[in-house]
């Protein structure tokens, strides 16, 4: 009996032995074990590769950098300042600007209105000094109140006198005009230049308007003025043929001469 509880053991034994070593020839499982991670995190979404980046990175305050000159003065990165503006006229006489309100003129010559006819009241031109219809801040203007409206033929208008003087080095007249938009105005008239030599050039002014304007003659469109060295005399014409309005005020201010920048260059 106690020598069949012993053998009994032993099966037991060896049942369990075997068993155990098929276990341990088992394959073993493949699978992680289940990682559980805390809620409320990126990663319970998407992987930290994938995460939305965002594109800019949120600007940092910090100091304001000095403004560099092309962007003080309104000029974007890297553009450059525009260059100052070349001068126009390389030289330039003031011939007669009125600033003074009283004779002579600029160049040492005296000027006043002139008629055809003193005797006939229809026509007329009378010139005046004027500092409040002016060109520029200061100074005065030359006011040319006219009429050529006449029933006999009839011209007038202003003189102005020059003592000899040599415009051969420029190429040009230039003046400021205008007309008065409510005693009217002729939106055409002449100028005429003459020398010593008895040479008399002219030249219509016309698209006068009620602003100021700047009207720059070509000494060379002077027809008749052939010698421009010794210049006598500067004179506007209202003719009652050509007027537009045959009686009105025209001002004038600034008359020079001058020598554009382009000619100089090309000499």
């Amino acid at each position: 009996m106690h020598r069949f509880f012993i053998l009994l053991l032993m099966s037991i034994f060896t049942v369990s032995l075997i068993a155990g070593c098929g276990q341990s020839r088992e394959p073993q499982d493949d699978k992680k074990p289940v990682v559980i991670k805390p809620e409320g995190t990126a990663a319970d979404d998407m992987d930290a590769e994938e995460a939305d980046v965002p594109e800019e990175a949120p600007a940092i305050p910090g100091p304001e950098l000095a403004l560099n000159p092309s962007e003080a003065s309104g000029l974007g990165p890297g553009m450059a300042a525009p260059e100052p503006e070349a001068p126009k006229y390389s030289e330039e006489i003031i011939a007669a600007n009125f600033d003074s309100g009283e004779k002579p003129n600029n160049l040492g010559g005296n000027f006043g209105a002139w008629n055809k006819d003193p005797s006939d009241p229809t026509q007329w031109c009378k010139e005046g000094f004027d500092n409040v219809t002016r060109h520029g801040d200061t100074g005065f203007a030359m006011k040319l109140d006219y009429s050529v409206d006449s029933p006999n033929p009839a011209y007038n208008g202003f003189w102005m006198m020059f003592p000899n003087f040599d415009a051969a080095k420029y190429d040009a007249l230039n003046l400021w005009v205008k007309g008065d938009p409510k005693a009217g105005y002729t939106t055409v008239f002449k100028i005429e230049l003459k020398s010593a030599n008895k040479q008399v050039g002219r030249y219509y002014v016309s698209n006068v308007g009620d602003q100021w304007q700047e009207i720059s003659i070509p000494l060379s469109e002077f027809k008749g003025l052939i010698d421009r060295s010794s210049l006598t005399e500067f004179v506007v014409v209202f003719e009652d043929r050509m007027a537009s309005n045959k009686k009105g005020v025209l001002y004038i201010d600034d008359i020079r001469f001058v020598k554009s920048a382009s000619a100089s260059k090309g000499q």
